[in-house]
């Protein structure tokens, strides 16, 4: 059992490293055997095609933040909270799985209807009722006077963009800046400023 596991992570693992450098169309299976130590029949084995594997990539990455989101959504009762903990969570993984990010900006407009499958599937097992549970949770502080933006949708974003912008952004950010970005010291720098920018804007 701990070796199929094990070959399954580096299958995983090496399919996520392929997929963000190729995208779907760009990437070969026996690419990904290789670069997982594998052989190519063991790789059909465990995922019998490669949108099966693109999509176990995209599954896998979505789980590691996926119970981190539920719980503040569980949990949370008042927007300071809820603005204060969520951007560490996005941020942190954003800066974690760049890769991740390369792949899902990679294929974003050519494989739309996978990506959508996927991360729907994704929440709706792991998580059925969280993007309807938020919404309604932003629309209560809304009408009880407690955050200024009335669209719980255009709250999430706010929040979602100024997390990931600088992740996606990066090789052009660096460039104009000509600083290096990225490291924990900019991590930490960037979860404050964005709680900051937050809470001055959205709260009441």
């Amino acid at each position: 059992m701990g070796k199929k596991k094990d070959a399954k992570e580096r299958i995983l693992n090496a399919g996520l490293k392929e997929f963000s450098s190729w995208g779907f169309s760009g990437t070969r299976m026996d690419k990904i055997a290789s670069r997982a130590e594998i052989n190519k029949a063991m790789l059909f084995y465990y995922f019998s095609s490669k949108e099966n594997l693109y999509q176990e990539v995209l599954r896998h990455a979505v789980r590691k933040i996926l119970p981190k989101i539920r719980n503040i959504i569980l949990l949370e009762r008042n927007p300071k909270g809820f603005l204060e903990k969520l951007p560490e969570i996005y941020i942190n993984f954003f800066s974690e799985n760049q890769d991740f990010i390369k792949m899902i900006a990679f294929d974003l407009i050519q494989r739309t209807d996978m990506i959508k499958t996927t991360f729907k599937e994704t929440i709706g097992t792991e998580f059925h009722q969280g993007p309807q549970m938020v919404l309604k949770k932003i629309k209560k502080w809304y009408d009880k006077g407690a955050i200024s933006e009335s669209d719980p949708l255009h709250f999430m974003i706010n929040i979602i963009s100024l997390c990931l912008f600088a992740f996606i952004a990066r090789p052009i950010i660096e460039t104009i800046f000509n600083q290096k970005i990225g490291d924990q010291q900019f991590i930490q720098k960037r979860i404050k400023s964005v709680i900051n920018l937050l809470k001055q804007g959205m709260l009441k």
